[in-house]
């Protein structure tokens, strides 16, 4: 939480950076199909409500935006203070790994969709990953499905953490760094940089084989899918504002997959 608030709104860096638009894309492609009349979303770690603001304006009834930073909270609520007015948005305060009720009369099973933009990644084991998955399906009604953004899914944790350390893909932001592998052997710590005034924050990459199995222990029975990163071709690539170099380094490299699995 310390890390979020000390970064508070400086973290809207992200939003500038040119692959966020490549992540923005993905996100639409996957959740879009999902966005039918009248649906409640539940967003895990809506920050300043990036996501938050999209996913109203792509179809959502409304939605309710949980984060543990209170700073962050606040930049999500003036960013949707006309949503909030309107009884299309609420924020409220809460730590993704305790299960806990988040809709607006404390019942379980309220929401039709999770979301989650790099919120699994603040697992640091399977234990807690486990925890984060029975949140989500505790929000869940009986066939809602969670939509994450997650670290690209796959299991050679240690030839990624090498391929990191090359010059091609220090160029570019957000820039990986990974340390050490986890003693638990689930993966790895990483710390993700968005800026070279320093805003970055420490994260974890566990394994694509980690969140399979953390999904079915938490509660998530249904079907499970995992996207891969899509950049496209050349047109898409200059509508993303991506350099010829880094379209390539990113093709080569996926920063990030995304994770769909239903409750049941």
């Amino acid at each position: 939480m310390s890390q979020y608030d000390r970064i508070g709104a400086f973290y809207n860096v992200v939003e500038n950076l040119p692959y966020r638009a490549v992540e923005k894309h993905n996100v639409y492609m996957a959740i879009k199909p999902l966005l039918t009349p009248g649906i409640s979303v539940l967003e895990f770690a809506c920050g300043t409500g990036f996501y938050a603001s999209h996913i109203l304006s792509w179809g959502a009834e409304y939605i309710t935006g949980m984060d543990i930073s209170s700073t962050m909270l606040e930049g999500a609520a003036v960013r949707l203070s006309s949503q909030v007015a309107r009884g299309k948005a609420r924020f409220v305060e809460g730590d993704g790994t305790i299960p806990a009720s988040f809709a607006p009369d404390n019942s379980y099973g309220h929401f039709d969709l999770a979301f989650g933009a790099w919120f699994l990644n603040y697992a640091l084991n399977k234990e807690k990953l486990v925890a984060m998955f029975e949140n989500i399906s505790l929000n869940l009604k009986s066939g809602g499905v969670f939509v994450g953004i997650v670290p690209h899914p796959t299991d050679d944790l240690a030839k990624r953490a090498e391929i990191y350390k090359e010059a091609a893909l220090n160029r570019y932001f957000p820039r990986n760094e990974y340390s050490d592998e986890l003693d638990s052997g689930d993966g790895w710590k990483l710390r993700v940089f968005l800026s070279d005034d320093g805003v970055d924050f420490m994260t974890w990459h566990l394994k694509r084989s980690v969140y399979e199995e953390a999904a079915r222990l938490g509660g998530m029975n249904g079907k499970l899918e995992w996207r891969q990163e899509m950049l496209g071709g050349e047109d898409e690539r200059n509508k993303f504002g991506l350099t010829a170099d880094e379209w390539r380094v990113r093709v080569a490299n996926p920063h990030a997959g995304i994770l769909l699995v239903y409750k049941d």
